[in-house]
């Protein structure tokens, strides 16, 4: 009885770190009740301490610019909504990019399988990933290329350019930034964000 105290002491803490669980969930599968724009690419549902949450990506692919004289246009997305056991969904927190009036080239698209859940900083609340690339180009050119992550209410942010091979042993690109978020985040989050750009 006298390590009882001791013991407490050591799993309370644990107990508030819920474990996420995460799994695929088919774009077939997606409810329709999680309002979305374009065509979904990858979901998942997954579970924190903090309630269940369906994440989702979707594309708008190229279609007429407002005036077809200016090009094209493109949209991505990514969604979440909390599902809770009664009742419907509500959306947490949605991600927007584009790219508008192209006339050459035209790239919005995830990177395949990019949508992923992490809790690296094991504190029961999932971290949420995403990786995408948008350009406008008619030439053989690095694209825009980011990285959003969203853990709750926060939001973090890596912008820079793909990078290609241009020759023998010449490359192009690959260029990165940190935003202010990810600056002040714990060093896991950095690393993998690092990792993640370099695959």
């Amino acid at each position: 009885m006298r390590y009882l105290p001791l013991l407490l002491a050591f799993l309370l803490p644990l107990a508030g770190r819920a474990q996420v669980k995460v799994s695929p969930l088919a774009r077939t599968a997606v409810p329709a009740n999680l309002k979305h724009a374009g065509k979904v690419v990858q979901a998942l549902r997954y579970t924190d301490r903090t309630g269940t949450y369906c994440v989702l990506t979707t594309e708008i692919g190229s279609r007429p610019a407002t005036n077809p004289e200016d090009g094209q246009d493109a949209d991505l997305y990514a969604y979440q909504y909390q599902v809770p056991t009664a009742g419907a969904p509500t959306l947490s927190w949605q991600v927007h990019d584009f790219v508008a009036d192209c006339p050459l080239d035209l790239e919005a698209q995830f990177l395949p399988g990019s949508l992923t859940v992490t809790d690296l900083d094991q504190n029961g609340t999932a971290e949420v990933w995403v990786v995408y690339r948008t350009t406008c180009r008619g030439d053989v050119s690095p694209s825009t290329q980011k990285i959003i992550m969203r853990e709750g209410t926060k939001k973090y942010a890596v912008r820079g350019n793909s990078r290609i091979q241009v020759g023998a042993k010449m490359y192009d690109g690959g260029d990165y930034k940190l935003d202010a978020a990810f600056q002040a985040a714990p060093a896991a989050f950095r690393q993998h964000a690092l990792k993640l750009w370099q695959r």
